[in-house]
């Protein structure tokens, strides 16, 4: 079942789990994401009260310490003590740290369990350097290739007013807006529809490479452009600009789980019958996510 032409095909990576069994991560190199699964009938010793699981919240926490909620689980359900979810928003070649903490039926909560993973960046001397992902349908999340990265800009926010027999006047001041940045990018010829949609797909995620030293950003798309760089019709790309003002991560909390490629539409476009679902996938953890995890 393919959701775009050109999605790059699933593939199996290295499985890391915590020490007790119960979670385990893949990173999804090719979307720069990572499957997390929570298993909490796994491991050398299963978890007593499994069957009393019914929510998980799992959380990541970066480099700079600060503890995020994976979108998605915030919280997410689980049937019978297994869950899944999808984190399309982890930093790029930098180590990150997952937990996850069971809730019970009765409103408690359970141990919590642990693992570090690290979603590798854009190589040095890659191409593609600038990943552009979409929250809403991780399936449109582009690579592109910066060509122009212009000088960050922060507006000071200050209310100035002159003082009767001073010299000096006075000033109310506040933080600098986030700093914004014109962007344009080289976009292959069989990415440009693609690009389109994405620059209409609401809050994207831009991330870049550590060694830029651009953090990544959270932003919607206002005006942008884009321009041939050959002949109209050739096999050139084309140059796409927008200007990147971040904006606050928007609220994880409530949010469905959202993976690349993969939804309950395209289930229902793919198998006829429940039957059919069943029989092609080995558990449900197989199924939430395409044989991912």
């Amino acid at each position: 079942m393919i959701v775009l032409p050109g999605a790059p095909p699933v593939t199996v990576p290295d499985r890391v789990t915590s020490p007790d069994g119960w979670l385990a991560a893949i990173v999804d190199e090719p979307w720069a994401g990572v499957v997390l699964s929570v298993d909490y009938t796994a491991g050398s010793s299963p978890l007593s009260t499994a069957a009393n699981v019914r929510r998980m919240r799992i959380y990541r926490t970066g480099p700079d310490g600060v503890k995020v909620a994976v979108r998605g689980t915030a919280p997410a359900w689980s049937v019978e003590g297994i869950g899944t979810a999808y984190d399309h928003e982890a930093p790029l070649g930098v180590p990150v740290l997952y937990s996850v903490q069971p809730e019970y039926t009765d409103g408690t909560s359970g141990p919590v369990s642990s693992l570090a993973v690290e979603v590798p960046a854009p190589a040095v001397g890659a191409i593609r350097d600038l990943w552009l992902k979409s929250l809403d349908e991780p399936g449109l999340s582009v690579r592109v290739h910066i060509t122009s990265w212009g000088a960050r800009e922060s507006t000071a926010r200050q209310d100035i007013a002159q003082r009767a027999g001073s010299p000096f006047a006075m000033v109310g001041y506040d933080v600098h807006t986030a700093p914004a940045v014109q962007v344009v990018v080289d976009v292959p010829p069989d990415q440009v529809e693609q690009m389109r949609r994405l620059m209409d797909a609401g809050v994207l995620l831009a991330q870049t490479r550590p060694g830029y030293q651009q953090p990544d950003a959270f932003f919607v798309p206002g005006d942008w452009t884009e321009d041939a760089t050959g002949k109209l019709g050739s096999t050139g790309g084309y140059a796409v600009g927008f200007t990147i003002a971040p904006i606050e991560r928007p609220d994880p909390e409530g949010q469905p789980m959202r993976l690349p490629g993969w939804s309950w539409d395209t289930v229902a476009a793919g198998f006829e019958s429940w039957l059919a679902v069943a029989s092609s996938y080995s558990s449900w953890a197989a199924l939430s996510t395409n044989g991912r995890t």
